[in-house]
Parts: structure tokens; C-alpha cells; sequence
């Protein structure tokens, strides 16, 4: 009985494959020689270095420019809003949550309460819910 080693095996031993395999190997296409591990290495630790740099210039960067990454210089307090001279229409809001404020509460307003449209014509608006139970009593018609 024969024991057989791993050199024996794969049929080459310390010293690197046999001149035959080699000529076989490309003759086929296949790869000779293993990846070269250093250079892989020594590319990722420079990458690895490269990001670590540069993280610490943009901190540095900021901390300089003594930034806080809001800009509020736009914002008009409900004060000043109320003292500009207004161009006309149409205008850019200069301060969108007193704007939508407004807005809202005028339909709330016009929703849920009672009002002339055209009080020369006798056009008026009643609760959204009033109207509907009116629409419920009398049905879909013409309204006079």
C-alpha cells in the first residue's frame, strides 16, 4: 500500500508547477500564476487613508466655515412680513407658514361658517355640513 502526500496530489511540490503543467495550463487558457496580494494591499490601506482624509477636511471644512448646515437667512419674522411694501401679484411667499395660516383658516372659515358670496345679488355660504343635510332633505334640484 502507498500513501500519497498533497505534493503528490496536485502533482507538483514546493518548488511551483512542473515546465509540462505550465505548457498545458496556457495551452488551455487557464492562469498560471495566483493574484499578486501586496499591490491589493497596499491600494486598499491608500484607500482606506484617502476616505479617512478626506472626512477630515470636510469636518475641518465646516468647522471653519462655522456653519450649522441651516440656512434661516431667508425667514421673515410675522413682523417684518407685515411691514413690507408688497409688490403685485403674483408674488412669492416670503414666509410660507404665516401664508399657509391664513389660508387655512380663511376656508375654515368659509367651510364652517355663514357669509354673503354677493350680498347684492343675495349670494350667501352656509356650514359645508348644513348643506349637506339640506341636499339630504330636498335632493339634487335646482337652486334657487
Amino acid at each position: 500500500m502507498s500513501t500519497t502526500t498533497a505534493e503528490q496530489q496536485h502533482g507538483h511540490g514546493d518548488s511551483g508547477p512542473s515546465p509540462e503543467d505550465m505548457e498545458r495550463s496556457v495551452a488551455t487558457g487557464h492562469q498560471v500564476t495566483d493574484i499578486a496580494v501586496r499591490p491589493l494591499v497596499i491600494s486598499g490601506i491608500g484607500l482606506f487613508i484617502l476616505i479617512v482624509v478626506s472626512i477630515g477636511l470636510v469636518i475641518a471644512l465646516l468647522l471653519v466655515a462655522g456653519s450649522s448646515g441651516v440656512d434661516m437667512s431667508n425667514t421673515l419674522s410675522e413682523a417684518e412680513a407685515l411691514e413690507l411694501q408688497l409688490p403685485p401679484e403674483p408674488r412669492l411667499e416670503q414666509n410660507p407658514l404665516i401664508d399657509g395660516t391664513r389660508i387655512e383658516n380663511e376656508a375654515f372659515e368659509r367651510l364652517e361658517g355663514y357669509g354673503w358670496i354677493d350680498e347684492a345679488a343675495g349670494t350667501a355660504h352656509i356650514p359645508i355640513e348644513r348643506a349637506m343635510e339640506l341636499t339630504l332633505e330636498r335632493g339634487v334640484g335646482p337652486i334657487e
